[in-house]
């Protein structure tokens, strides 16, 4: 049965690639008004409505005041991190690098990176390139629980506090797309504050899978439900009205079991202008051990606001940037470079973040990936050699992958997936996956099925990446058609606006922030 599906879906394959190179791609308002779309602008520093900081009005901390020296092969991490001390001390300040090789992590064992707690703190050297910072993590940090392989510290994080309930609940109803939510209760918010907005329940799942069938293995969202993990910050408090600077993402209703907590994030932080090389120098094997998973982890940025990863080359290492728990964070202009280790960049659990012309040089195990209740995610012109995207599941939402050039939807090249999640947490995405003006260079896929239930080889755990109802417009890669996709318009062949996430931005906002310049970013 899918043997014949396969054949007849690579000869349809062919045709819709042949007929779609020879016509006129649908381009403009028509195409987004027929389409209905959210709008995906609002994710990245500030929600895409500001210059992200290129000058500060902070005191500066060198690392070389403090005992660091480059290029001695002495341990600089106890000075790094006195120097990070007395930025936040003072409430903020760059911790400046110049030229060379710094040393971290010398010995083997460790189970703590250098800690960053405060907000507007910075680290910032003299570029990644030659003759600038070279942050070089000798060893690999240990796992934290000996039996949990995902458990390795990163070397660099940046973490804030968690929140507690607010008093207030649902006094009325809201819809996806509205900005206001009305509270009822002495809800003590006030503009600029964080609130999460947290639900989990078999009542969700409709609303996630749109009423698609699961698979019984996928015991997460069967038994306890999907999650909702949303973060918002508040623009105005008028009474029992909240209104937020970002519309929300998901229908809510006053019978439903909401959870709202106010949120104690560090806010404009920074990691940029720095060559992190990690020493990951074995060939890499999926799960085999903590120092192949983790060994190596450069940054993560957990419990977040308004913070960025720019300008960065990582280079052996096992994964490079993560943000967790975040609101509005930005990669932007990083590479991941040398041997190939475990992932690239990473949204979990967050929302609105944006990887902005970002590429992987190493090939890592995973792609960009959206995961872990992320919502509002935006992938743009990202590139990466033979490796397609990953959606690590637990129900992330709202995913736009921006023309964006790399491998599909298979993994390496002998087809092994890579598209992440254990089973029990599939699918890997749920609504609002969007692939714009995607172009995929390796592995073409007929018939490629978004919703393969497996229902020909039950016992197999894994199959293909599973999303509900994915848009696809503008995908070229010769030789590939969908199934079980919501909506596919202009296959083989680019559609205008070339990027969804700027048309939007511009609409919105009348022009784009100066960082998104697409020359600004063209030498890496």
């Amino acid at each position: 049965m899918k043997s014949n599906q396969a054949i007849f879906h690579l000869l349809l394959s062919a045709i819709l690639f042949s007929c779609a190179s020879n016509s006129v791609a649908q381009t403009g308002e028509g195409l987004l008004e027929e389409l209905d779309l959210i709008d995906y602008s609002y994710a990245g520093y500030n929600f895409g409505e500001s210059e992200l900081p290129v000058t500060y009005d902070l005191p500066v901390f060198n690392v070389e005041d403090f005992g660091a020296v480059a290029n001695d092969d002495i341990s600089d991490q106890e000075a790094i991190q006195k120097a990070i001390r007395k930025a936040e001390a003072a409430k903020g300040g760059i911790v400046l690098f110049g030229s060379g090789k710094y040393i971290i992590n010398e010995i083997k064992g460790k189970k703590k990176g250098i800690l960053i707690s405060a907000s507007n703190v910075i680290l910032k050297g003299a570029g990644s390139g030659e003759n600038g910072t070279i942050l070089h993590m000798k060893e690999p940090l240990a796992q934290k629980y000996p039996d949990k392989l995902w458990t390795t510290p990163p070397m660099i994080s940046f973490r804030g506090k968690g929140g507690e309930p607010i008093k207030g609940s649902l006094a009325g109803d809201v819809k996806l797309g509205d900005k206001s939510i009305m509270l009822k209760g002495s809800h003590g918010l006030k503009k600029g504050d964080l609130l999460l907005i947290r639900a989990q329940g078999t009542f969700l799942n409709d609303r996630l899978l749109e009423g698609k069938k699961t698979r019984k293995i996928w015991t997460t969202i069967n038994e306890k439900g999907a999650v909702i993990h949303e973060i918002h910050q508040v623009a105005k408090v008028s009474g029992k009205k909240v209104t937020f600077k970002a519309p929300v993402l998901v229908d809510m209703y006053t019978k439903e079991p909401w959870q709202l907590e106010k949120l104690s994030f560090i806010e404009n932080c920074g990691f940029e202008d720095i060559r992190f090389e990690g020493n990951f120098d074995e060939p890499f094997i999926h799960h085999k051990n903590a120092y192949h998973d983790g060994g190596f982890t450069a940054v993560n940025m957990s419990r977040t606001h308004n913070s960025w990863v720019r300008n960065c080359t990582f280079q052996d290492v096992n994964r490079a940037v993560s943000f967790s728990e975040s609101l509005t964070g930005t990669i932007l202009n990083c590479q991941v470079d040398g041997n190939g280790g475990h992932s690239s960049f990473v949204s979990s659990r967050s929302t609105r973040v944006l990887m902005a012309y970002c590429s992987d040089n190493a090939n890592q195990w995973h792609g960009p990936d959206s995961s872990h209740e992320a919502v509002g995610t935006v992938i743009l012109r990202f590139t990466g050699i033979n490796r397609g995207i990953d959606a690590h599941g637990n129900v992330p939402r709202f995913t736009l992958w921006d023309e964006c050039e790399m491998a599909g939807f298979d993994g390496d090249s002998v087809g092994r997936a890579s598209h992440g999640a254990n089973y029990k947490n599939l699918p890997n995405h749920s609504v609002g996956l969007v692939f714009w003006n995607f172009t995929q260079t390796a592995r073409p896929r007929p018939g490629f099925d978004f919703w393969d239930l497996m229902e020909d080889t039950p016992t197999d755990k894994y199959g293909p990446l599973t999303a509900v109802n994915p848009v696809i417009v503008g995908f070229q890669g010769e030789g590939t058609s969908f199934m079980n996709a919501g909506v596919v318009k202009s296959l083989g062949r680019a559609v205008e606006p070339s990027s969804l996430y700027l048309y939007q931005l511009r609409k919105r906002l009348g022009d784009i922030p100066a960082y998104l310049n697409e020359e600004i970013n063209s030498i890496k």
